[in-house]
């Protein structure tokens, strides 16, 4: 088994709908340990200011990483994510990797405002 950490995140006006979506089609294929509630953060590095709506989940899986990152990829594409969007900082649907068992994957999202505060929030709902 595997452990991960995911980022969610959108910043279209059903942000919280493909969020919440998402994590309900994530809980079909990976047991979900933690979560936060959906927060919302403005937008960082992003050339739209469209707040976004995120969330962080810890899970586990008996999934290979990149099948679960190839799955991950096709629902954001079937979430209407394109190149196009991507350069325009429209996003209906990111669905990152950071962590994968012990390997931190996506460093400088770690500086972000948005991982920050999800990870306080993660934090939290251990206590």
């Amino acid at each position: 088994m595997a452990t991960a950490l995911l980022s969610l995140g959108a910043n279209t006006p059903n942000k919280r709908e493909a969020i919440t979506n998402a994590i309900k089609a994530i809980g079909q294929i990976a047991s979900i340990t933690a979560q936060t509630p959906i927060y919302e953060t403005p937008a960082e590095g992003s050339i739209v200011a469209q707040p976004y709506a995120n969330a962080l989940l810890l899970i586990t899986t008996a999934g290979e990483y990149a099948t679960l990152r190839e799955t991950f990829k096709n629902w954001e594409k079937e979430a209407g994510r394109t190149p196009q969007s991507k350069l325009q900082g429209i996003v209906p649907l990111d669905i990152d990797i950071i962590k994968w068992n012990d390997t931190l994957l996506k460093e400088r999202d770690m500086e972000y405002e948005y991982m920050k505060k999800g990870l306080q929030l993660l934090d939290n709902t251990h206590c």
